[in-house]
């Protein structure tokens, strides 16, 4: 062959290469962007009815997809977004195992999002649509250097939404769409259908957004919609520590029911570092002559009730301080107990749970205080387990992720649990990370007790570790590891005296929190009611006493006998 062949046919190859290369069937290349169904890939690229590309095509701007990834017709990258290797966008948005979105919102394996796609930083779906900054092509579609439209795609950095559908911040949208088994949604994400995921909250395999549905450590899901973080029992013990309690407030009349008086306390217990903080109330007998229901027969809150109005400003209160938790209950239900009305007290944690739903989940709801009758003898434990199951129900309609405390059948004594508690039957069955055990520890009641004689009781150690040892005995077993929770104890000491000087109950104190409850992971709340068990006066708004040293474990005695002169 003459070299002047060669060259001709060498000149005729590189036409044919180039041409092959370079030309697009009748699309445009936007800035950055790849051509799926209809167009031809970039150098190095291949295309095909569901356009696989292989390494080295390129996505939209900042976007890339990765080795062995591959965009099914109408699929588009977001403004930065990477799909890992192995992952896919399909028709619809799914993002498969490895499948990333961009601004941290991500989808888990078999994580889906239905009709409009995935959603990027601020962007919101346009149903079947999709715009990315120099943006893919979709089925047969030209782009522009504004983005373009294709079946199922997402919108990218800024996009709009129509359809009605809205994500947060790096989340992911759908119309009524579901995340499946494993999805998970992370910081910031939404779920569909009305479902609400926490902030930074995953939702576990079988995990469902919406009504009813369940979550697991961080996220949750309710038809209210509202984004709350959550937090398991467990995590909340831990952190819970030391506390106290608003007593004879809001479920008495002995103290004044405003929110100034009650902040005065909360400011002072918080600055102690005290983080928890149990605000006992009575829905359904009179309290300064109104209820907090409409109808005692059937436990409808009011919820135009201004005692209502100050309960809620003083939970918000207490809430807005850093890691600072509020336990809410039932608790002077006379009638209720006595006669064992289930249907009232379901009916009033349905509403209790709606009223209170948008709070975080430091927020806990402890179902019914002391249920004994009005004769002081305890409510069948047959009973309390339906109540509190009912109870129960409707709270996890609301809220499967509010932390939930139940406790015994009389006076709440440690001992009770085992006794009523032999399963967790209507309760999780042991399977709800955000149930709560409490009992109320006046041991020895001779000596803790009001109007006891002097205070020169002889007890012992054992006497406060052996409730709390009972107790765990209970969240071990039966309890499978519920945590524990010291919802009041304290001595009525101003029931025999005018000024608390007793070396013996100072130690009593020291020794519950600090030396027994604490070792053991109990989180308590000290019974401070303004009267026989004072310690902050809320009328001179300052300390009565030292007890509330003497509860951190270090407190002045007067002189060195236990049994001082201030005890007889």
């Amino acid at each position: 062959m003459t070299n002047h062949s060669l060259r001709t046919l060498l000149s005729a190859v590189l036409f044919l290469s180039f041409a092959a290369c370079s030309q697009t069937s009748g699309t445009d290349h936007a800035a950055g962007g790849s051509q799926s169904t209809g167009g031809n890939p970039a150098l190095g690229g291949q295309a095909s009815g569901g356009g696989g590309s292989n390494s080295g095509t390129v996505a939209s701007s900042g976007g890339r997809q990765a080795s062995g990834g591959s965009a099914a017709i109408g699929g588009s990258s977001n403004l930065g977004a990477t799909v890992a290797s192995g992952g896919r966008v399909s028709s619809g948005g799914t993002v498969a195992s490895g499948g990333g979105l961009a601004s941290g919102g991500s989808v888990a394996t078999g994580g889906s999002a239905s009709s409009g796609g995935a959603v990027a930083t601020g962007g919101n779906a346009r149903s079947g649509g999709s715009s990315s900054s120099g943006g893919n092509s979709g089925s047969g579609g030209s782009p522009s250097s504004a983005g373009s439209s294709g079946s199922g795609g997402s919108s990218s950095n800024g996009g709009n939404s129509t359809s009605g559908e809205t994500a947060a911040t790096g989340g992911s949208a759908s119309l009524a769409g579901t995340m499946a088994t494993g999805g998970s949604a992370s910081s910031g994400g939404t779920a569909s259908g009305g479902g609400r995921q926490a902030s930074g909250g995953t939702l576990a395999a079988g995990g469902n957004p919406g009504s009813g549905g369940t979550a697991s450590t961080g996220g949750s899901s309710s038809s209210s919609g509202s984004t709350v973080t959550a937090t398991t029992a467990a995590k909340a013990a831990a952190s819970m520590g030391k506390g106290f309690n608003l007593g004879q407030t809001f479920e008495a009349t002995q103290n004044d029911r405003t929110l100034a008086t009650s902040s005065a306390k909360i400011d002072a217990y918080y600055a102690k570092g005290f983080r928890n903080v149990r605000i006992p109330i009575t829905w359904t007998e009179p309290v300064g002559g109104d209820l907090l229901v409409n109808d005692a027969n059937v436990g409808d809150v009011n919820r135009n009730n201004p005692r209502l109005a100050v309960i809620q400003q003083v939970v918000d209160y207490a809430l807005a301080k850093t890691d600072m938790y509020v336990v809410i209950n039932a608790h002077h239900e006379t009638t209720l107990k006595t006669n064992s009305r289930s249907s009232v007290l379901e009916r009033l944690w349905s509403d209790i749970a709606s009223i209170f739903s948008s709070r975080d989940h430091r927020l806990l709801f402890e179902i019914l205080n002391e249920p004994h009758r009005s004769d002081s003898t305890a409510m069948p434990a047959a009973d309390l387990k339906t109540m509190t199951a009912l109870a129960y129900a409707k709270i996890r309609a609301v809220d499967p992720a509010r932390i939930v405390i139940i406790g015994g059948n009389q006076w709440f004594g440690a001992a009770e649990m085992a006794t009523v508690w032999t399963s967790l039957d209507g309760v999780g069955g042991g399977q709800d990370a955000y149930l709560m055990s409490t009992f109320h520890h006046y041991d020895p009641w001779t000596f803790c007790g009001n109007d006891q004689g002097d205070y020169t009781d002889a007890w012992t150690d054992s006497n406060i570790s052996g409730p709390m040892d009972t107790m765990l005995s209970w969240a071990k077993s039966v309890g499978k590891g519920m945590p524990v929770y010291i919802g009041e104890w304290g001595v009525a000491w101003e029931s025999r005296y005018t000024t608390m000087d007793c070396n013996n109950i100072r130690s009593w104190y020291q020794k519950l929190d600090k030396q027994n409850a604490n070792p053991n992971g109990i989180p308590t709340s000290v019974w401070d009611d303004n009267g026989w068990y004072k310690i902050f006066d809320l009328g001179a708004k300052s300390w009565n006493n030292n007890l509330i040293d003497c509860i951190s474990g270090t407190c002045t005695w007067t002189g060195t006998d236990r049994f001082n002169s201030g005890c007889s």
